[in-house]
């Protein structure tokens, strides 16, 4: 059985490499003539070793070359310029005002 599943999901006749559990069962099936319901496969098939795995989803359009450049040459145009706009101040926020509670002139309420 792991010799069939290692040569992969294609070489088994599916359309993809993608093993399923239904297509375990299937593959038992015809095979060995031993008939099994997919959801009854997880536990057998841990005892032997398998485990569950997903394959990286990555998107149609992923241009490998356009991530490798990315780093070298946008990166740093984007570092240079934050680190141009930060060199004035040390912190994005605004220096304190007079508004802060607690720092109102003597006999003044708070407006």
């Amino acid at each position: 059985m792991g010799r069939l599943l290692d040569r992969g999901a294609m070489a088994a006749g599916f359309a993809t490499e993608r093993w399923t559990l239904k297509r375990i069962a299937a593959l038992i099936e015809r095979e060995f003539g031993v008939r099994y319901h997919p959801r009854y496969l997880e536990r057998p098939l841990k005892a032997h070793d398998f485990s569950v795995q997903r394959p990286a989803t990555r998107a149609k359009e992923r241009d490998e070359l356009v991530i490798a450049v990315w780093p070298k040459r946008d990166w740093v145009a984007l570092k240079k310029r934050r680190s141009e706009s930060i060199a004035r101040f040390s912190s994005g926020m605004r220096p304190a005002t007079a508004s802060v509670p607690g720092r109102a002139q003597p006999g003044r309420g708070a407006e």
